[in-house]
């Protein structure tokens, strides 16, 4: 169970916090609501108690962590799919995940293919949204603003 204030990641959305938990109805439904702030999106988002699990949500790590994690961006990568279809799908997949570690591969995967001027339009989105997510996470576990987040990650690039 969410508690009021407790710090989460939702794949698919970014990190966040509880705000509330409501009995509102809206659609003239009777359930309790769970009122997330996220972070990324700078919105508000209402996911019912009752089908949470559906959303695969997540404590965020801590900063020891985090730290681990991030330093898989500067690694060097085993291998990088060459066909853009499938490594499209190989990411979306990572990211859907949620899993920090699988989202930080595909962050250092697309910027060693931007960094050798072979990084395709519709993967720029994706690496925007992907460093977006885990930055709202380090934001959290670090109390940063966007744009310092943003510069930790780049800086192990």
């Amino acid at each position: 169970m969410l508690n009021i204030g407790e710090k989460i990641f939702i794949s698919d959305y970014g990190a966040g916090y509880v705000k509330d938990i409501d009995d509102e109805e809206p659609s003239n439904l009777e359930c309790k609501y769970v009122n997330i702030y996220l972070l990324l999106d700078n919105m508000n988002f209402m996911i019912p108690i009752n089908k949470i699990e559906n959303y695969r949500v997540r404590k965020i790590l801590n900063k020891v962590e985090l730290e681990v994690i991030l330093n898989t961006i500067g690694s060097n990568s085993d291998f990088i799919e060459k066909n853009w279809n499938n490594r499209y799908r190989s990411n979306k997949i990572k990211i859907q995940s949620g899993n920090a570690l699988k989202m930080c591969e595909v962050i250092r995967d697309l910027y060693y293919l931007q960094k050798k001027d072979m990084l395709p339009p519709g993967e720029v989105k994706i690496l925007e949204r992907v460093e977006g997510m885990v930055a709202s996470e380090i934001m959290l576990a670090f109390g940063l603003n966007m744009e310092q987040a943003l510069c930790k990650i780049r800086s192990l690039v």
